[in-house]
């Protein structure tokens, strides 16, 4: 004979609307840390004695105890980068990745090698090029890389 309580499905519901919920609000919260890790518009001035890299990835990486590899850093108005998204600034593919229609200014940060945490040393790589972004809900949500 079963056990009699309450129907495990009223419990099940609530956790499946919260999950829901969850979907609907990450993409914001991902096009947030896509502008926070990426963007830096108008182009930071670093303190005097430090390169643009070193200052960047410091702040990037606070308490990591890690050297990150590569990092890229684009100088232009989220405006345009979301723009990336739509068919009038990007070509999308089926996977949600979307290349930029336009160049952009970058700076890639690359460590020297052999890296050697907390104190990694960067060199930079300033250009102009188009990228690739993951793309959810028309926003960009992840850097994948320079085109």
């Amino acid at each position: 004979m079963a056990p009699r309580g309450p129907c495990p499905f009223l419990f099940l519901t609530p956790i499946l609307l919260a999950a829901g919920l969850a979907q609907i609000i990450r993409p914001a919260d991902s096009y947030q840390k896509f502008v926070s890790e990426h963007v830096d518009f108008p182009k930071t001035r670093p303190p005097s004695g430090q390169s643009y890299c070193d200052h960047m990835m410091r702040r990037l990486s606070q308490n990591t105890g890690v050297c990150k590899l590569t990092h890229t850093f684009i100088h232009a108005p989220t405006s345009q980068l979301r723009a990336i998204c739509t068919s009038g600034g990007g070509r999308c593919n089926q996977y949600n990745g979307c290349d930029s229609i336009a160049a952009y200014p970058l700076t890639t940060c690359l460590v020297r090698s052999p890296p050697r945490p907390p104190s990694c040393v960067y060199r930079g790589i300033p250009q102009t090029r188009r990228i690739r972004v993951a793309c959810n809900r028309g926003l960009p949500v992840r850097f994948l890389r320079v085109l």
